[in-house]
């Protein structure tokens, strides 16, 4: 950042300086020393009338509108031509701020007449002219600085956005002289720790699920060996039960997260799909599902992660809804809309944003009447996002928790890939 500041200071300040002059010479050299043409009759007309004899000064100035001043000889510094024009009894004109005097010295008695000041109008168009070509040069300069900064800008922008779709590192591509190469450098830096910390976390992951696999299954066989109470064998079967179903979700998850996801998007019949997955969930205990949906339906998706996405939702409304779950489904020119709603307790809305984050429950004493792990819609999230849609929690119609799913009917890109090794 010193090197990016110190470089646009010293920019600004040398093209400052730089245009300044050029303007300035340019201006100096455009202002002409000619005089209107009126200037020279109008002390032609002076001169003659004062060189008449028995004509004063005061009459003169009178028939010409001319203020008329007496000042003393040595009021004013001359040169020495202008000094012997006066000594001629010449008249001598004398310019200031757009103003021009006419001098004539008077040996009887001594003193130095003047008339005048009359005013000479300037030219402010030129002016404006110099102004504008300035700040234009200025402009010019600043954006030839600006576009080599902004093109390495977009680069940088584009490798974090790559990484952000896929944890692809960013090669350096930006030249060494760029003002973005050390940002750049500490962004790929950046990028492979995080790929590093990533690879950890996925690792530990599978090695921690697969590990806890075989004592489990130990567990659970000396379970049903083992005389002791039903009740008591029964309870504890089912938390090995519970502890394997976590092992599953987390292997889930895992692969979901580690593995490079493709979608396979084709256009589905979503009323059918929706049909299937209803009549599928049926079984499981909870709250009945009431589908509304209308006859036809086309979206362009994958079937398949859509499928799990909606069930993930479905069954947790199952398991927090009393009496009644629905699902609806809308559609627009550009989007279609999923929503399931429970009559259930809800959710707060402090809590909505964390639920969405892996192994977050809003149970937090895990009970068995409800059960889960926190890892569904943390699933439904992520699958939400690699179909560029929208996931939101508000509060149902029937009393509980609404969650609206927004698929758009056409994604930016056929080839959609996720998080990669």
């Amino acid at each position: 950042m010193r090197r990016l500041f110190l470089h646009f200071y010293l920019f600004m300040l040398l093209v400052l300086v730089g245009i300044g002059w050029s303007v300035d010479r340019l201006w100096q050299q455009s202002q002409t020393t000619e005089l209107p043409g009126w200037v020279s009759l109008l002390g032609q007309s002076l001169a003659y009338q004062l060189s008449q004899p028995e004509t004063l000064p005061q009459q003169v100035a009178g028939q010409l509108n001319l203020p008329l001043q007496s000042l003393s000889p040595d009021a004013i510094g001359w040169s020495e031509s202008e000094q012997a024009a006066l000594d001629r009894g010449q008249l001598v004109p004398l310019f200031s701020d757009n103003m021009v005097y006419f001098y004539q010295l008077q040996l009887q008695p001594d003193q130095l007449l003047q008339f005048g000041p009359v005013q000479i109008e300037a030219n402010n168009h030129s002016g404006y002219l110099f102004t504008l070509l300035f700040f234009a040069l200025l402009a010019v300069a600043v954006a030839l600085w600006l576009w080599p900064l902004a093109r390495d800008i977009q680069q940088l922008q584009a490798q974090l956005r790559r990484f952000g779709q896929g944890m692809q590192v960013p090669e350096q591509q930006l030249p060494a002289h760029s003002l973005l190469a050390p940002i750049a450098q500490s962004v790929q830096q950046m990028a492979e720790q995080i790929q590093r910390l990533v690879s950890l976390q996925r690792e530990m992951t599978h090695a921690v699920s697969h590990e806890l696999r075989t004592p489990l299954a130990r567990l659970n066989f000396a379970l049903e060996m083992q005389p002791i109470a039903e009740a008591d064998k029964q309870a504890m079967l089912q938390d090995v039960r519970e502890l394997d179903q976590l092992v599953d979700e987390m292997l889930d998850y895992a692969r979901l997260e580690a593995q490079v996801v493709t979608l396979q998007l084709h256009q589905v019949d979503v009323g059918e799909l929706l049909d299937n997955l209803v009549e599928k969930l049926a079984p499981l205990p909870g709250a009945p599902i009431l589908l509304q949906r209308p006859p036809h339906i086309q979206l362009l998706c994958d079937g398949h992660y859509l499928e799990r996405a909606l069930q993930n939702l479905l069954v947790n409304a199952k398991r927090y809804g009393r009496q009644q779950v629905l699902l609806s489904v809308q559609q627009d020119h550009d989007r279609v809309q999923f929503v399931v709603e429970d009559d259930g307790i809800g959710i707060p809305k402090a809590q909505r944003d964390s639920i969405l984050q892996p192994f977050v429950r809003l149970d937090q004493s895990r009970s068995k009447g409800h059960g889960g792990f926190g890892l569904g819609l943390a699933i439904v999230s992520r699958i939400v996002s690699w179909h560029q849609g929208q996931l939101s929690i508000g509060d149902s119609v029937l009393g509980g928790a609404e969650f609206k799913l927004q698929l758009p009917k056409k994604p930016r890109s056929l080839n959609l890939m996720q998080t990669a090794n």
